[in-house]
């Protein structure tokens, strides 16, 4: 059982390499100016929870780095691509295929099966499986998630937890760099909840995946994070570790851990 992320120490020098950069980056929609400057990065193999109150732009930013929004204005670098220099779908579609995006409600297709669920990313890839390795792709990421004996359910037919579960495997089949995890334990219970944070460190240990986790869960964060960032009246002003921010002498800042 993992008790904590603090026994891992992300790099912070300058030279580390980074996932994820953003500087100054902005975002409005007609007059309402969502990001205001947003600065950050996440480093490699990192977890970094973002925490903030509704309505402060961090779907709008978790949209802009999978480029279902686009910036007014700032740098925005995704595993070394400004995405400013990005022209065509098919090295949009590049990235994309290296950074996963797991849905708060989990998005499986209730027409489909675990298994067929699964299959379907691999097989929109330019590289197709044979049958067997495809086969051999969807079990080996449902033994990672602990749902093999699932494999031919349909989506009715799983808890909530199993869902998310499965909806992170089918993150996980196109083995991303990154992923980027949007309210991971809403709406599941507390032992459950768990399960799915205890799950992400997982992820991060198996596959030395990157991840920006957004969460109003302070159970999640205290478990899952490297680091975090709070996002306040359009940008980042508060990072450190789950402990510092809970002892912060701002009191704006402690009020998320009460």
């Amino acid at each position: 059982m993992y008790e904590s992320a603090a026994t891992y120490q992300p790099p912070t020098d300058l030279k580390t390499p980074k996932a994820i950069e953003g500087d100054q980056l902005y975002k409005s929609f007609d007059r309402n100016q969502v990001l205001k400057g947003v600065t950050f990065a996440l480093h490699e193999k990192e977890n970094l929870v973002v925490l903030g109150k509704s309505g402060t732009g961090k779907s709008v930013l978790i949209k802009c780095i999978v480029g279902l929004i686009k910036p007014d204005s700032g740098d925005l670098c995704i595993l070394g691509n400004n995405i400013k220099n990005i022209e065509s779908e098919d090295e949009w579609r590049e990235i994309r295929r290296k950074v996963g995006f797991l849905f708060q409600g989990g998005a499986l297709y209730d027409s489909m099966t675990v298994r067929e669920n699964l299959e379907f990313p691999l097989k929109r890839q330019p590289n197709k499986l044979s049958k067997g390795e495809m086969k051999t792709a969807v079990e080996e990421v449902l033994e990672h998630v602990g749902l093999l004996n699932a494999i031919n359910k349909m989506p009715a037919e799983l808890s909530g937890g199993m869902k998310k579960r499965i909806a992170l495997a089918r993150t996980l089949i196109l083995k991303p760099e990154i992923v980027l995890y949007d309210e991971p334990t809403t709406g599941l219970d507390a032992i459950t909840s768990r399960e799915i944070s205890e799950l992400i460190l997982h992820m991060q240990e198996a596959f030395g995946i990157s991840s920006i986790i957004i969460t109003h869960d302070m159970a999640c964060a205290r478990l899952t994070a490297n680091r975090m960032l709070i996002l306040y009246e359009g940008t980042f002003k508060a990072e450190g570790t789950y402990e510092e921010l809970e002892r912060s002498p701002e009191k704006w800042v402690r009020a998320f851990f009460e």
